[in-house]
């Protein structure tokens, strides 16, 4: 399968420097705007998951961040009148929120959290912090639903007497498919193929699959590609982003054992070990014989470009949210 990346070992050495190098890139925003706009020709990307399977569906945009509400400290029995509620603020901001939710698409998601109520009962609390997530399936329709949330955050505020600030810690366009690289990728997922489970590998996958509820796929599905399915996930990733700025592709592989739910403990379980280790070589192996196949045919770019250019539009320009700010590296805190 392989034999054709080692009679042209000179090309594909010089193909693999250039993806190394924009795999640097990371979150260095302006390098990577260089990269985007002037040398990158298409991304071809992977994730990890229950199945073996090119995506061509879209997924979520979702904007997030922490609103920081500060009022004046005092005796709740003793001196109410002296004191402003930074809670107040926050509990207004999410009862306005709520009454939102009848007004916005109906397939468009509001998530909050409350991180920080104040610290006891009898004590007005003049630090209280919500925290965020907005979510639909065009980032177009999103930044005006966000407007209101901060808009709402801001009423209530001015309400409570007390001072808010809002620190966004991310926002992520939803996927832009593009088919064309997806029908490269397939055929390419399908030569390279799924795996078979050892004895071991399927009595550890029997015993994890005792652990999920619902109906599960069979336990052999590793060895099995799924076609592609359209449609909106429920995710988000940062990948959208890139996906609006060239040409993107990406693919799961069976790193877990069929039927696991994302963000697990039995997707960190199976991940962990011989199974996980599999599904990132069907990645791999995918992936790099995808990109020389790019690399190498230049009709493919040509047909995912124009592609591209036509679901975007002629007037596209991305923004985002985050414009020059850093990674929110410690959102957890």
């Amino acid at each position: 399968m392989l034999a054709s990346i080692d009679t042209k070992e000179r090309t594909y050495t010089d193909v693999a420097m250039k993806i190394w190098s924009f795999a640097e890139v990371g979150y260095q925003e302006a390098k990577s705007s260089a990269l985007l706009q002037e040398q990158l020709k298409a991304v071809v990307s992977w994730h990890a998951a229950d199945r073996n399977a090119v995506s061509a569906a879209s997924s979520l945009a979702n904007v997030t961040g922490k609103f920081r509400f500060r009022g004046v400290s005092a005796h709740a029995s003793a001196a109410p009148h002296r004191g402003r509620s930074a809670l107040d603020g926050v509990e207004a901001m999410d009862n306005m929120v709520n009454m939102m939710r009848e007004h916005i698409p109906s397939d468009a998601r509001v998530h909050y959290v409350i991180t920080n109520g104040g610290l006891a009962p009898n004590v007005v609390p003049d630090f209280a912090e919500v925290y965020y997530y907005a979510r639909h399936n065009d980032m177009r329709v999103l930044d005006g639903i966000w407007e209101r949330i901060m808009n709402a955050a801001r009423g209530a505020a001015l309400g409570t007497d007390t001072k808010m600030e809002l620190e966004l810690t991310g926002a992520v366009w939803n996927v832009l498919p593009n088919t064309a690289l997806a029908s490269v990728m397939n055929a390419r997922l399908k030569e390279v193929g799924g795996f078979e489970y050892t004895p071991d590998e399927r009595a550890f996958a029997e015993t994890i699959r005792q652990t999920l509820e619902g109906t599960l796929p069979p336990v052999d599905s590793s060895n099995q590609i799924m076609e592609p399915q359209g449609g909106v996930g429920t995710a988000s990733t940062d990948m959208g982003d890139v996906s609006w700025r060239v040409p993107t592709v990406q693919m799961t592989a069976a790193t877990w054992v069929p039927g696991t739910p994302a963000h697990s403990w039995q997707a960190v379980a199976a991940g962990g070990m011989s199974i996980g280790a599999k599904g990132m070589i069907v990645a791999a192996k995918t992936m790099a014989l995808t990109a020389i196949d790019l690399m190498t045919e230049p009709a493919h770019i040509q047909k995912a470009r124009a592609e591209f250019d036509k679901a975007r539009g002629p007037e596209f320009k991305y923004t985002t949210r985050l414009a020059d700010r850093k990674p929110a590296l410690d959102y957890r805190k």
